[in-house]
């Protein structure tokens, strides 16, 4: 194998065998593999997980001990929600990702006989998972908010959920956006994980090109090793630029 061979596979994969398609799934989808199926993993991750992780901290209290949504419900009742939100997330929290993964590919068909493309479980279990760390980092910028602007934004009579949507998240995205990168980072590296249950993200298909180019082996790693570093190299120029255009808007205000 050439080098622009083992390049070509680690980007893309292995082609899926025809016998292994599930009709009922996206084609392009299945037929991913190698660092543009973890790229994708790490996409709808934040897709699926970034709702799931804003609903989480939402339900929470802040750090100074109020309801991030205002006062709906008795007091009771708020606090009923902010310890299941809270039991969830510490819950997942403490379990290893790896677990996670066993878990999410075995127990549906152990429990249920039910079978899914190796994607959509892969999806599902990192969606989980990064809303769950993902929440902690919106429950912490949302608190960060001065509570200046939050006062100035009730006496002109927003409500509660349009200081959230105009005021807070706004505000809260910036200081965020370095926290976000690197749980974007962590999440794409994370997916390595994936390699235990035969996923053909970057990692298995660097193990399956292992096998059939063993002579290769340390090309091989120093190729993965770059791939890795080069994704997370470009998320750190974008959000060093992101920060920079946002400076050069409020500046221009």
């Amino acid at each position: 194998m050439s080098f622009m061979e083992m390049l070509h596979t680690l980007l893309w994969g292995y082609p899926l065998p025809s016998e292994m398609v599930d009709p009922r799934y996206p084609l392009f989808l299945q037929q991913l593999g190698g660092l543009w199926l973890a790229l994708t993993i790490t996409g709808f991750s934040f897709l699926f997980g970034g709702p799931l992780a804003l609903v989480l901290a939402l339900c929470r209290y802040d750090r100074h001990g109020a309801s991030l949504v205002g006062q709906p419900g008795t007091k009771l009742d708020r606090r009923a929600i902010s310890f299941l939100a809270t039991a969830v997330v510490e819950g997942f929290q403490s379990i290893p990702i790896m677990i996670l993964v066993l878990m999410a590919f075995y127990l549906p068909f152990r429990l249920l006989g039910l079978r899914l493309p190796a994607i959509v479980m892969a999806v599902a279990v990192f969606s989980i998972y990064n809303g769950v760390y993902l929440s902690g980092i919106i429950r912490l910028g949302l608190s960060a908010v001065e509570t200046g602007w939050l006062d100035a934004a009730r006496t002109l009579g927003l409500s509660t959920w349009q200081v959230l949507w105009r005021i807070r998240l706004p505000i809260a995205m910036r200081a965020m956006l370095p926290a976000v990168l690197g749980q974007a980072i962590t999440v794409f590296k994370d997916t390595s994980v994936l390699a235990v249950v035969a996923v053909g993200e970057l990692t298995y298909t660097a193990r399956q090109v292992q096998v059939s180019q063993p002579a290769n082996y340390g090309l091989l790693l120093l190729l993965v090793l770059l791939i890795y570093w080069s994704v997370a190299a470009a998320g750190s120029v974008l959000v060093s630029r992101l920060d920079a255009a946002w400076r050069k808007r409020l500046a221009g205000q």
